[in-house]
């Protein structure tokens, strides 16, 4: 019986000190690795966890990582911004001192040729990885959807609710950047958008720079004038200068007319019955009336004086009036015209033409170019627009207003939009008089307008059948337009050439100045970039520290805690030792009691 109770003391003992050696080696594993969870098996639910968290960080490292080549890109974009904006100044100051007189204007283009040639080197070398935001390569810059023409870099790593991962891009629009582009179209090379005249509705304001400025008067207006006659007194041509023969009147010598005022046009195609106007017969200039000036009409002053003291004998001097010519020379009084004068009607009388007839003229004297005549006045309900073909970009918008014979005015847009619908088409393009003519017929609704094409120029008047007015009182035209885009550089920085176009610095400062002001909001544009990636780069960092803190928390072992306990298993490991032996030391002390 007694060895029976040994032999369990020293099983007893043995499996203790297995038990002991196993936490033992356990607690070396977690002092090892610093783990207190190493595998599934030690608790599944943290396991997990960690795991996952572990993943999260290696990706948040990488996102870190990429943000850091991000902001480089970046950093280098905009310090070539910020280099090219101090190079446009310079050039601006240049074309400053290129307006002084007497300064040597090729001297000066040297040195805008060389800095203009900078700005390429400082694009072309603002590189980082591959990646240049100012030297680019798109297709048709400014009609690519935003998506296609933006850099995507890489800036946060998201774990939805549902569990999915995914990294969240920033989309930059390069077109905020790109100073030269393969195809054209950079900040720097000029701007295409311009509608220019607008397919004829605008005119020119500098005829002579249509390609370097976008110089476009906001309206274009068309006034009809009073029917005038122009009309001269006998003259000869002394040292060039025209010198009037006096009229001189004697007994019995006279100049007499019948005059007709406002009559309508008939070739103004007017639906009947046409009024024939007020007519005023025996209209009479004889000896009695010129003896008040000597007996002789001397001048286009005082054969202006006599005719307006006729039509006032009849009268009808509120209805029509002459007036010799005037100039009006540079630095010097205003005079008149010794040999030529005019008669035009008032257009007070109330009716709808604008005429001045002269009819059964007749005269005992030498009346110069005074004789029979007829002549209207001149529409201004009807003028052609000189049509040239142009494309409405994607972001582009035109407003004007459009009237007749100062009735209300109507307003209208014209985008892609209106373009694409009204003719049919997807690309903006308005390639002939007719597609221009089809958008103002659509757009135009006041009635009685006539809007037709005529080769490659567009006809636009009131109907005259609906609209009989004649004269001064008639005016057609658009107004208040404008582009939204403008103004724009059409040249870029490359054509500037003061030697060549002398005349056109004021041109070329303007599109500097547009220029500049892009390059400068699109440093800003950079600047705003690089202080969003440079927040994204700084939660990064924090968010790594946060996750590496978190799975601490859930499988670091607690080193002071194992360390204590490795040091009472220890213990537990030489009791349980001693233990084993002094079991298996009994049944020897029990033997040699026999022996």
């Amino acid at each position: 019986m007694s060895s029976i109770n040994t032999n369990y003391a020293a099983i007893a003992a043995l499996q203790s000190l297995r038990s002991v050696n196993s936490d033992l080696q356990a607690a070396n594993t977690r002092i090892s690795s610093g783990l207190r969870i190493q595998t599934a098996a030690d608790n599944a639910a943290y396991w997990s966890i960690a795991t996952t968290m572990r993943s999260d960080k290696s990706a948040v490292s990488v996102v870190r990582d990429v943000l850091d080549v991000g902001m480089s890109v970046v950093d280098v974009a905009y310090e070539a911004m910020s280099q090219t904006t101090w190079v446009l100044s310079d050039i601006r100051a240049k074309l400053v001192t290129a307006t002084e007189a007497g300064v040597d204007k090729s001297k000066i283009q040297d040195e805008i040729s060389q800095l203009a040639a900078s700005t390429q080197s400082i694009a072309a070398s603002a590189s980082f990885n591959g990646v240049n935001f100012l030297d680019t390569d798109i297709h048709d810059l400014y009609e690519a959807m935003p998506a296609d023409r933006s850099a995507k870099l890489p800036s946060s790593f998201i774990r939805n609710a549902g569990g999915s991962v995914m990294v969240g891009m920033t989309l930059f629009d390069q077109i905020n950047t790109s100073l030269f582009n393969k195809e054209g179209d950079g900040m720097l090379q000029g701007d295409p958008r311009s509608p220019k005249t607008i397919g004829g509705i605008r005119p020119y304001g500098d005829p002579y720079t249509p390609d370097i400025i976008n110089d476009y008067l906001s309206y274009y207006t068309l006034p009809g004038l009073p029917a005038i006659s122009h009309e001269n007194l006998p003259f000869t041509v002394i040292s060039g200068t025209e010198a009037p023969t006096p009229i001189s009147f004697g007994a019995g010598d006279k100049i007499s007319f019948d005059l007709t005022i406002d009559g309508d046009n008939l070739a103004q195609g007017l639906a009947a019955p046409l009024h024939p106007g007020i007519t005023a017969t025996d209209i009479t200039i004889d000896s009695a009336m010129v003896s008040s000036l000597g007996g002789a009409i001397h001048n286009a002053t005082e054969m202006a004086q006599m005719l307006n003291a006729a039509f006032a004998a009849k009268g009808i001097g509120s209805l029509v009036y002459a007036s010799p010519v005037w100039h009006d020379p540079l630095n010097a009084p205003p005079y008149p015209d010794p040999v030529r004068y005019t008669i035009s009607t008032t257009e007070q009388s109330l009716l709808n033409g604008s005429q001045v007839q002269i009819s059964n003229f007749s005269s005992t004297v030498a009346a110069g170019s005074l004789t029979n005549l007829n002549t209207y006045g001149s529409l201004g309900s009807s003028f052609t627009l000189n049509f040239t073909p142009f494309k409405i970009y994607r972001d582009v918008s035109i407003d004007f207003t459009f009237g007749i014979n100062s009735e209300a005015t109507e307003t209208h847009t014209i985008d892609r939009n209106t373009v694409n619908t009204i003719l049919g088409t997807t690309d903006g393009w308005i390639n002939t008089a007719d597609d221009m003519a089809t958008i103002l017929n659509a757009l135009i609704t006041r009635p009685n307008t006539i809007i037709e094409a005529n080769g490659s120029s567009i006809l636009v008047r009131s109907d005259p059948l609906d609209d009989r007015l004649n004269g001064g009182r008639t005016q057609i035209g658009f107004t208040n337009m404008t582009v939204n885009v403008e103004p724009i550089p059409m040249n870029g920085v490359m054509d500037i050439d003061i030697e060549k176009y002398p005349d056109s610095v004021n041109s070329f400062l303007y599109s500097v100045d547009a220029m500049l002001a892009r390059v400068t909001n699109g440093t800003a544009a950079l600047g705003v970039l690089k202080n969003r990636l440079e927040k994204q780069s700084a939660f990064a960092e924090t968010l790594l520290d946060n996750l590496s803190s978190g799975i601490g928390r859930l499988v670091d072992a607690n080193m002071e805690e194992e360390s204590s306990r490795l040091t009472a298993l220890q213990t537990q490991q030489q009791l349980a030792i001693q233990s084993l032996s002094i079991a298996n030391g009994t049944p020897q002390a029990l033997l040699s009691l026999f022996a």
